[in-house]
């Protein structure tokens, strides 16, 4: 678990009124002046002003014994890049102003947030080679007679608990609240991705949403391919957002079928997407002048007023003719090939054109009677204030990389502030057993897992590992969705995360490495702890009496007791890719 700062860091440094362990430089940039107050020991917020209401800062730590740099847009192997390897843009859709350096027992070295989530900031962070020093320097994009407020945290603590403290400083920084998550979105999904594609049609989805129904699931995410011209796994046909007739001849039957099941139903669009191939393509063109190639179509410029209103029109025709319960609104994030474009529209920066767009659907929907229409978001529009309009934020697409969805439903929940996390839709291989189900739902166990197999040539086996699994992640969930997180291992994709209801008195652990269990991280009696790995051992160190405990298999059946023993260090028969459930003694 997260350790303790280590008492050998660096002894506080001042810097003006600023006093921070580990700080060797802040600055303002040209024109900007810094107010500074101090608001905990290490922990200093600090205000920025500039003439041209374009301020902005630069601060430099110490590096210390840093081993990794968390940010919301984590996705390479490079853990500590460099001060030259280029500035990232944050807003609404794009990351977010969150960032923390830190050492290998998890502790902080330099945690940093700013109160702009909506509007671009520009971000520069990385190694100085010359200082040996980490830099973060942030500036505004826009100017704004509004300040720009940042906090500066060198106290040492753990990730987990200061990440999360940054995102609810965001946060309470934001005009209104996220919105309350409906308890559909808090249930296992089936989704179509994976499984089929774009080869997807209503009798497909029935006999699977009636199979998923039956494992569990809350719901079905019906994703891309259901849409006239949705052909060649490309966006070329995006843009007027009719089902295919051959596929869904009455696309609002099928979502009556669905429901009849039990299941939610979730439709997968992505309105900013304009293809060349559509009807719409005639008159949207004009406000998508930016063609990405990558995706094999244009994008709709959201700063302008037109933009919006399509968007809007779309979203609500998808719900009120069709009776989608959740939209599941992908590549938003697109909307940045605007960012550094000339005028246009009403609305001068995307990250307030955007905020915008949300609004006035949401608002949409509340005047069509359908306010509870859920939404689901993406990596990597993060930022705490997405959280005002979508209550789902899933994990960035990594199909059967288990490691990947692992680290990124955590970085995802990390950051949350009100929103529930999704992890990646899961895939797995047939000839797997029931290890190769175990490891992909593991990977999202602090999340709600998404399966995307064919339901129904599943073997025994694996069907049989899916029912138990989903089984035991409901046990847990009240645990893993809304238990206070602890992490080790940031930089090798967590090896080992730990959810802890002390209310319940209850704690679960997933152990995706061969390392030493501590279960005496928080005072709880009942301790959950999933072995994660191909190893049939588990290895644990309390301080207390075990009274007692259920060992379970891969496919989540009990498989035998525990008898009384420890306290000490525990070497416990947990088969690979199986769980334990202790009961332990009270702490002393």
């Amino acid at each position: 678990m997260e350790r303790a700062a280590d008492p050998s860091r660096p002894t506080s440094a001042g810097t003006g009124d600023v006093q921070l362990t580990g700080v060797t430089a802040l600055a303002a940039s040209g024109g900007t002046v810094l107010r500074t107050r101090q608001v905990g020991a290490d922990v200093v917020e600090l205000t920025a002003r500039a003439a041209d209401d374009r301020p902005g800062l630069r601060v430099e730590v110490d590096l210390g014994a840093a081993v990794g740099y968390w940010h919301p847009g984590a996705d390479s192997a490079q853990l500590l890049q460099p001060d030259w390897a280029g500035s990232s843009a944050t807003g609404l859709v794009s990351s977010a102003p969150v960032g923390a350096l830190y050492d290998a027992s998890g502790s902080v070295l330099l945690a940093w947030a700013a109160s702009e989530a909506v509007a671009e900031l520009c971000v520069t962070t990385g190694v100085s080679e010359e200082r040996k020093t980490f830099v973060v320097d942030v500036r505004t994009v826009r100017p704004s007679s509004a300040p720009l407020q940042v906090v500066l945290d060198t106290s040492g603590g753990p990730l987990a608990a200061t990440l999360s403290r940054l995102a609810t400083w965001v946060s309470d920084r934001l005009p209104g609240s996220p919105l309350p998550v409906p308890p559909v979105a808090e249930q296992p999904v089936y989704s179509t991705w994976y499984t089929f594609t774009q080869d997807v049609d209503a009798e497909l989805v029935t006999g699977e949403a009636r199979l998923a129904a039956e494992l569990g699931c809350g719901s079905v995410f019906v994703d891309d391919g259901w849409q006239r011209l949705a052909h060649g796994r490309g966006y070329q046909g995006c843009g007027d957002w009719v089902p295919d007739p051959a596929k869904f001849p009455d696309l609002a039957a099928t979502v009556r079928d669905l429901r009849a099941t039990g299941l939610g139903v979730a439709l997968w669009v992505a309105p900013l997407l304009l293809g060349e191939e559509s009807d719409a393509f005639a008159t949207m063109a004009p406000f998508a002048p930016h063609r990405e190639d990558r995706l094999s179509c244009h994008v709709l410029d959201p700063r302008r007023p037109e933009t919006r209103a399509f968007v809007v029109d779309t979203c609500l025709r998808l719900v009120t003719e069709h009776g989608a319960d959740l939209l599941k609104i992908d590549f938003l994030e697109q909307a940045m090939a605007y960012r550094d474009a000339p005028p246009a529209g009403d609305v001068a920066y995307v990250g307030e054109a955007m905020a915008r767009l949300l609004g006035e659907l949401r608002e949409g929907l509340t005047r069509a009677g359908r306010p509870g229409v859920a939404f689901e978001f993406r990596q990597p529009y993060v930022s705490p204030a997405i959280a005002r309009y979508g209550e789902i934020l899933r994990a960035h697409d990594c199909p059967a990389d288990s490691v990947t969805n692992r680290a990124a439903s955590v970085n995802a929940r990390l950051l949350a502030v009100g929103q529930v996390i999704h992890a990646d839709p899961m895939m797995w291989g047939p000839a797997g057993g029931a290890a190769a189900v175990a490891q992909q739902l593991y990977a999202g166990w602090f999340a709600v897992p998404q399966i995307s197999m064919r339901l129904a040539t599943l073997d025994q086996e694996q069907r049989t590992a899916l029912r138990g699994l989903l089984r035991l992640w409901r046990e847990h969930s009240e645990v893993t969705l809304h238990g206070e997180l602890q992490v080790l291992g940031p930089e090798r994709g967590y090896d080992v995360v730990t959810a802890t209801r002390a209310d319940l008195d209850r704690s679960v652990t997933v152990r995706s490495a061969p390392v030493v269990v501590d279960l005496d991280t928080q005072p709880v009696t009942g301790v959950s702890v999933v072995n994660a790995t191909p190893e049939p051992v588990l290895l644990a160190r309390t301080s207390r009496q075990v009274l007692g405990g259920v060992v379970r298999s891969s496919s989540g059946a009990e498989t035998g007791g525990l008898s009384p023993t420890g306290p000490g260090l525990l070497e416990l028969a947990v088969p690979a890719w199986g769980s334990v459930t202790l009961r332990l003694g009270q702490p002393a």
